[in-house]
């Protein structure tokens, strides 16, 4: 039997790691080729019960029922299977291998199953955190193949349980395999087309279905203001003399922002990086600025917190011999949100995607949760999503500071 595969997902078919997650945009070939993997094993590995799940049953029978029908139809196989279309079952009559689909919308039935080989989840983002650690229980017992579970779907939200546990830690050892459209050797230029006007229209869904990144499919975004294809910049540090560079502290990922304003009044967040903590980062600005003339934006709280035992960090950067902005407290937080959002407003204020790019990512992705709070990350090693809005905050917020009696505003509710 000979099954054509795109190149990119080849070490799926190999992979025998409990948990597998195959995510990215649309049209990647993510469901197919995992369609044809467990046809694979289903073919070569006898007496296997393969549980294909998703958060509704009704919507299995159109998508992925559908989809090793049609596997099997091309193959020529379709002699070699007895497909049940009432239960939804394929079984191959062979080695008594059989494909089982079910909704975990009726999680009491999946109880009952006994003698799981292996399962996947398609679009596994539809599901609870429950409903996932509920089928791992499922997978228990001796077999005479190895038991995984395979996850599928887009990254439809950064705040997602699936991000979380699967990839802000790594508690669950889940091999990883990103792939996009550009991935799928076999899709065709009208739908590729399609994917890529995407970005015409909505610039979130763009993120999320072509290029497979993270986003947030809501209206909530605190820098709303922000154009990702617009506010762009092509300068580098070579450009400016003097850097402007906020700063947020924490143990393990404290980050800084690199902006730089030119004759024209616009700034340009040129750079970003995390290192572990205040000293590392006063190595880090010695090592990498030492031509330049350099003035820190850190956070207020550096006047209070110690990373050193004697002296606090604030006291740290100016022994080291930087100027430093502070104020006696950060003020309020919408206040440097609306001071972000009327520089990008005015487009005065622009990103290098490519030496900036977790600012770049921030300012698309950070939002307000349900009480109108922005979302606070716990994850902070290698900086997370809202340490670098604080730090982009805190020196835009000072450097451009917005008068008390704005209209502009920027708290927005779902």
């Amino acid at each position: 039997m000979r099954i054509e595969c795109n190149s990119s997902h080849k070490p799926l078919f190999l992979d025998q790691n409990r948990w597998v997650i195959n995510y990215g945009g649309a049209g990647s070939a993510k469901s197919y080729s995992t369609a044809q993997k467990i046809l694979i094993r289903i073919i070569s590995e006898p007496n296997h019960r393969f549980l294909v799940v998703r958060k509704v049953a009704r919507t299995l029978r159109v998508s992925v029922f559908q989809l090793f029908k049609d596997l099997i139809s091309t193959l020529g196989l379709c002699n070699e299977f007895q497909i049940n279309k009432t239960d939804m079952t394929i079984t191959y009559t062979q080695n008594n291998s059989t494909i089982m689909f079910f909704g975990l919308d009726d999680i009491e039935k999946l109880k009952s199953i006994q003698g799981v080989t292996s399962i996947w989840v398609e679009e596994a983002s539809e599901t609870d955190k429950g409903d996932i650690l509920e089928l791992n229980r499922r997978l228990r017992g001796s077999t005479t193949s190895y038991k995984q579970i395979i996850l599928t779907f887009n990254p439809i939200n950064h705040l997602h349980w699936l991000k979380e546990v699967f990839f802000d830690t790594d508690t669950m050892g889940a091999s990883i395999y990103k792939t996009t459209y550009l991935d799928n050797s076999f899709i065709d230029e009208e739908y590729k087309q399609q994917l890529e006007d995407i970005k015409l229209y909505d610039e979130q869904q763009y993120r999320i279905y072509a290029l497979g990144e993270w986003g947030v499919l809501d209206n909530n975004i605190i820098h709303h203001r922000f154009k990702p294809f617009e506010h762009l910049s092509d300068k580098t540090l070579t450009d400016f003399a003097v850097l402007h560079i906020g700063v947020d502290f924490n143990i393990g990922g404290s980050v800084g922002v690199v902006l730089g304003e030119d004759n024209q009044g616009i700034a340009h967040i040129i750079k970003d990086f995390s290192v572990y903590d205040t000293e590392d980062m006063i190595s880090y600005l010695k090592v990498n600025y030492q031509n330049y003339q350099v003035i820190l934006y850190p956070d207020a709280s550096s006047g209070n917190r110690k990373t050193n035992s004697k002296i606090t960090d604030l006291d740290m950067l100016r022994q080291a011999g930087y100027r430093c902005i502070t104020p006696s407290s950060n003020g309020s937080v919408v206040g440097r949100y609306n001071a972000c959002n009327r520089k990008l407003i005015t487009n005065t204020l622009l990103v290098n995607k490519i030496t900036a790019k977790k600012t770049y990512e921030a300012l698309q992705v950070h939002s307000y949760d349900n009480k109108g709070m922005p979302v606070k990350f716990h994850e902070h090693k290698g900086g997370a999503i809202d340490d670098y809005t604080d730090a982009f905050g805190y020196v835009v917020g000072r450097m451009f500071p917005i008068g008390k009696n704005s209209i502009i505003t920027t708290k927005r509710y779902t």
